[in-house]
């Protein structure tokens, strides 16, 4: 079963430093956590991470895994050394401790396999898995399924699930029926005024423009039990 795990403001603990550490970092950024990397080197691209503060780089030599206990807020290990009786050593560790724990080298060992990802603009990510069975076979159906995904998905949709984010919250609060909430939100995605602002890039406009809509529907709930 594939499920799309809230990371927001967790911290994540990535052990290693090469090329499936630096992917699995890049993943990770679009999540909105606090990446922790730990290796003795790393790659270019997570050397770049952690100078721009987007990640925590810890260099030094792992001779054995009780470094792991200084880190108390943890909700996810990812193991990917190049050892892999370190990384099963590190899984064990993570379970015991009632972490989400992921060997790169031994999915199956792992808690969950980690699905090939076709990442949309840091806002839509599409999951192709084979349940950890061939993670080959998921990259190379990534690799052929990718551009057609892509071409199907525009700058408006894009924009659109930007606003619906930013509505939803304001939405939750004033309208407390979920029929009325995906109503609005309903109408809100078919609106031609608002999705013209969208597919220009005026994102301002759109907003005004949702917010108005908004206060209308609320009339129109506010008469319809008046009558």
């Amino acid at each position: 079963m594939i499920v799309d795990l809230n990371l927001r403001g967790k911290q994540v603990l990535v052990i290693g430093g090469g090329r499936e550490s630096a992917r699995k970092v890049e993943a990770l950024l679009t999540q909105r956590c606090k990446i922790v990397v730990v290796a003795e080197r790393v790659e270019n691209s997570i050397q770049r991470y952690a100078d721009d503060k987007k990640i925590i780089l810890e260099l030094k030599t792992i001779k054995n895994i009780d470094f792991i206990n200084k880190y108390n807020e943890l909700l996810l290990i990812l193991a990917t050394t190049d050892n892999q009786a370190l990384n099963r050593k590190i899984v064990l560790f993570g379970r015991a401790h009632g972490y989400y724990v992921y060997a790169a080298d031994d999915p199956e060992f792992s808690d969950f396999s980690h699905p090939s990802i076709i990442n949309i603009g840091d806002i839509i990510q599409v999951a192709i898995s084979t349940g950890g069975k061939s993670p080959l076979m998921g990259k190379t159906l990534r690799e052929k399924i990718e551009p057609i995904i892509k071409s199907s998905i525009n700058d408006l949709i894009l924009n659109q699930i930007k606003l619906q984010e930013q509505l939803r919250m304001d939405v939750q609060v004033i309208l407390p029926s979920p029929e009325h909430r995906k109503k609005f939100l309903t109408e809100l995605m078919h609106d031609n005024v608002v999705n013209r602002f969208l597919e220009e890039n005026k994102i301002s406009e759109a907003k005004i423009t949702a917010h108005k809509l908004l206060d209308r529907f609320i009339l129109k709930v506010i008469n319809a039990k008046k009558t």
